[in-house]
């Protein structure tokens, strides 16, 4: 991973699958990065490793779904983090398991995401219908430090 990237690791939760055969490498459920625009291609790298290894034989459709929604949640995060007033990073977890898969971005910005209307003259602003149409269901929360912003896909 480039300069800025740290990659943590926790314990693994009882419900998601045991881990692949030795000598696989295991994924950590979170990535945090700087809020910095290459962070969001660590995002979607990591993203669908950690989806892929957490639910094997995830659909290759799922998976680049999973990744377009990563890379809108990551935009915005970087974006939202870098004016929020504690830290300038991001936080990505992913949570796979029982064909369906969850990504979150967690910032520091208080600002809450909305779905704008769609405007052909914008350059930017179309992330979140974006999530709208290609997720589940998608939500956030938001709490003292920040928030978290979560879409959801699902297969089978």
């Amino acid at each position: 991973m480039g300069q800025g990237v740290r990659m943590t690791t926790m314990r693994p939760h009882p419900a998601l699958p045991s881990p692949p055969a030795c000598g696989t490498p295991a994924v950590p459920p979170q990535l945090i990065c700087e809020a910095v625009p290459e962070s969001v291609r660590a995002a979607r790298r990591f993203v669908r490793a950690a989806a892929a290894y957490q639910e094997p034989g995830t659909p290759e459709d799922a998976l680049g779904t999973l990744e377009l929604l990563a890379s809108e949640l990551a935009t915005n995060g970087v974006r939202a983090a870098r004016s929020a007033p504690v830290g300038a990073s991001i936080r990505v977890v992913v949570d796979a398991s029982w064909g369906r898969a969850r990504v979150e971005v967690h910032d520091a910005s208080p600002r809450l995401p909305y779905v704008r209307p769609a405007s052909t003259l914008a350059e930017r602003g179309r992330g979140m219908l974006l999530v709208e149409r290609m997720a589940a269901a998608w939500g956030y929360s938001d709490h003292a430090e920040g928030k978290c912003v979560w879409a959801a896909v699902t297969w089978r």
